[in-house]
């Protein structure tokens, strides 16, 4: 899932040599005031047309003070502040943190560290490496971290998940728990609305009608109708969206496998801008070539308001009847070729 998923300021007294950080909150409140100018920085960048995928913090004098700092650092609960902050770091500059770091933080924070506090999204960034163990990590500080706005957090977003692959059993469970310890909290709320959307786009249910200009041919428009006695894979995405762009590889393997049934697909892009599509189309690798529209608006727009998107990406699969037969982590990742199998043939 979703996504999802996403730091600069001028050189911080906490990082200065006359002013040397003393203590593990004083790493977390640089890290903090970092972001906000990140934030900034960024705002100003998209204000001016740039597609979000293509800006990175400016960390790197913020990385280096780290390390020299990590170098001497003994204490354990600073030391531990200061690996959490360089990940922040990383996530900012959107630069891949090596396997030894990685391997070096699953050493030497526990799961249950204050510095996660910084930022709980860090801890499902760790979730998406393949470095093993991660897993019960997540897990342990899910159950047991002491901020409970960190086990919200993570409670959550395990929901989002677990709701996504159909695992009636779990996201269940993490609902009830989210309702009973957390309940008047944004993200319990988030959780009803999120599912009262699954119930939108749920299997079996009609799906919606649309009415769609095909990008770059407004000639030519798209409707549900349009698709009728084919199989139609319901693409919500944007270039500036990381597991969008992710899916890609798999997505152009299943339009070579497939393109030849009856079987379309049709992306809608969630871009800001609909000048940032084009581009990222020229690029190697990610042609797109089938059928494209551009959702004015993203998540405000009426066609994502009656699918109930609330994240991208999010596929569906509408079988040739109109009926949605298939969703989520159903078609994504390798799963999408397992389940286009299971319909179309080999």
């Amino acid at each position: 899932m979703s996504l999802p998923l996403i730091c600069l300021m001028t050189a911080l007294p906490a990082f200065q040599a006359q002013a040397p950080v003393n203590d593990a909150q004083a790493v977390l409140d640089a890290a903090r005031a970092k972001a906000k100018s990140v934030m900034e920085a960024r705002a100003a960048f998209m204000k001016a047309g740039g597609n979000t995928k293509d800006f990175r913090g400016d960390c790197a004098k913020e990385i280096t003070d780290l390390d020299a700092r990590l170098a001497l650092e003994k204490r354990p609960e600073v030391h531990q502040a200061l690996l959490v902050s360089k990940l922040f770091h990383l996530q900012l500059a959107k630069t891949q943190p090596s396997p030894a770091f990685l391997a070096q933080i699953q050493k030497e924070v526990p799961p249950t560290a204050p510095a996660w506090s910084l930022d709980p999204a860090l801890v499902l960034q760790l979730a998406d490496e393949t470095t093993p163990g991660w897993g019960p990590y997540v897990t342990q500080a899910r159950e047991k971290h002491p901020d409970p706005a960190v086990r919200r957090h993570l409670l959550f977003e395990h929901f989002w998940d677990r709701l996504d692959a159909k695992d009636e059993a779990a996201w269940k469970a993490a609902y009830a728990t989210l309702q009973s310890e957390f309940a008047d909290s944004r993200q319990t709320k988030q959780a009803k609305e999120l599912l009262d959307s699954e119930l939108k786009t749920a299997i079996g249910h009609p799906a919606p009608a649309f009415n769609l200009k095909a990008l770059g041919d407004p000639m030519t428009t798209y409707t549900l109708d349009s698709f009728k006695g084919k199989y139609l894979l319901l693409d919500f995405w944007a270039t500036w969206c990381p597991p969008c762009r992710a899916e890609m590889p798999l997505m152009h393997a299943a339009w070579a496998k497939f393109k030849d049934k009856p079987f379309e697909i049709l992306s809608l892009s969630f871009d800001r801008r609909i000048e940032h599509i084009a581009p990222y189309r020229q690029l190697p690798g990610s042609p797109m070539p089938w059928k494209h529209a551009f959702i004015v608006g993203g998540f405000q727009n009426p066609v994502a308001e009656a699918y109930g998107v609330k994240g991208i990406p999010k596929p569906l699969l509408i079988g040739p009847d109109g009926k949605i037969v298939a969703s989520g982590t159903q078609l994504r990742g390798e799963n999408l070729a397992k389940t286009l199998e299971r319909f179309l043939g080999k």
